[in-house]
């Protein structure tokens, strides 16, 4: 590891090579500062699900000249379907008001998203099957002690490493960061794309239970959940069948019918969390382990490549002696964006989880009501 850092002239270590610390590695590996990242997770290890990007996330790409090989692997969005808890179309939202003005949103498959971004980082600067044990960090420097019980001197440390951060929960107090449980959450599930539409992406919220269908590429990745004491109830295959005879035949109705993966499908705990510091010293957070976001408005990642891009073009225009400023000037362009953003799923995680019947027709009637860019106000204000 010593020896990857030391090609630079700023030693940096990245911790997590998900969507955040993939995209600052590129990056960095592009302008001549080449990070060491250490994963958690094996090389070979599944991925993930699927991914929504705004162009405020994917733009990130032009400057790595992987737009295009990214456009191969993605599928454009054209719409937004909202459907009632018969499965009857509620409301439908024409996207062009986002992908005319600012860039195509797009689906993608998650670890191949991955896989293109970790194309941008030399091999050899990747270490596998590793974790962080303690760290020492001050104004000048921060000792890294390894899962392997060896340590190491940095410029820079980044933790890119997750909701449940471990570089967050060695940097900070418990009280200058909290978790929001929302009570829900959802299995992610496969399924054939023939027969369904390429560019829709179709959801309903009931009461206490939702489905939600993306297509990418040849994929239809099928997203099925609720309230957490009473999926507890159910196995994936159990609850699919459950919500089938809920809804009425049609698109929702079929797209539950032949899922894949239901003996081992990713399970998504609904809760966010926001830290109060994003950095001390000569550590820094990025990505979910600064702010991780709720699945409801579906920026996320796209946060975390905006974040990952701003700390890159940071680091790229300072030197060692100087970096505090650098980190400094980081945390002031994002971290306000970034909460913007986390009240925007937020706020529409407030109108979707509903328990009560009741409430979900008063929802309903209000949803009906509001355009694209009311729902995703403070979207909209970043991208603007």
């Amino acid at each position: 590891m010593e020896d990857s850092v030391s090609k630079g002239r700023l030693r940096v270590l990245i911790v997590g090579f998900g969507i955040a610390g993939a995209t600052l590695a590129a990056l960095l590996s592009q302008r001549g500062i080449h990070p060491a990242v250490i994963e958690r997770a094996d090389k070979g290890e599944s991925e993930g699900y699927v991914l929504g990007l705004y162009p405020l996330g994917s733009r990130v790409l032009y400057g790595l000249n992987m737009h295009r090989r990214y456009r191969d692997i993605s599928t454009k969005m054209e719409r937004y379907v909202l459907h009632d808890p018969s499965g009857k179309i509620l409301k439908e939202f024409p996207l062009d008001s986002i992908n005319e003005r600012y860039g195509d949103i797009r689906g993608v498959d998650r670890k191949l998203m991955l896989s293109l971004l970790r194309s941008g980082v030399p091999e050899e600067n990747v270490f596998y099957n590793t974790t962080i044990q303690h760290i020492q960090n001050n104004d000048q420097n921060v000792i890294v002690t390894f899962s392997d019980g060896s340590t190491q001197m940095f410029d820079l440390v980044v933790g890119a490493d997750g909701i449940h951060s471990e570089v967050r929960a060695l940097l900070l107090s418990r009280n200058e960061f909290s978790y929001r449980p929302t009570g829900w959450g959802a299995w992610g599930l496969w399924r054939s794309l023939e027969g369904f539409d390429r560019s829709t992406y179709r959801e309903v919220w009931a009461d206490g239970w939702f489905v939600g269908l993306y297509p990418v590429q040849e994929r239809l990745a099928v997203f099925i959940g609720g309230n957490k004491k009473m999926l507890a109830d159910y196995t994936p295959a159990q609850y699919a069948t459950m919500l089938q005879e809920r809804i009425e035949a049609g698109i929702l109705h079929s797209a539950l019918q032949s899922l894949e993966g239901l003996e081992d499908s990713f399970f998504w705990n609904m809760e966010d969390c926001r830290s109060s510091l994003w950095s001390r010293n000569r550590v820094v957070l990025l990505g979910d382990a600064a702010a991780a976001f709720l699945p409801t408005a579906g920026i996320g990642a796209s946060m975390a490549m905006d974040s990952a891009a701003v700390l890159a073009d940071e680091l790229s225009r300072t030197d060692a002696l100087h970096l505090s400023g650098a980190i400094t000037k980081y945390v002031a362009r994002q971290r306000i964006k970034t909460e913007r953003a986390q009240n925007n799923s937020r706020f529409l995680a407030f109108l979707m989880f509903k328990q009560a019947a009741a409430t979900v027709q008063i929802r309903n009637s209000i949803v009906r009501k509001c355009s694209l860019n009311s729902l995703l106000k403070n979207i909209v204000r970043i991208m603007n």
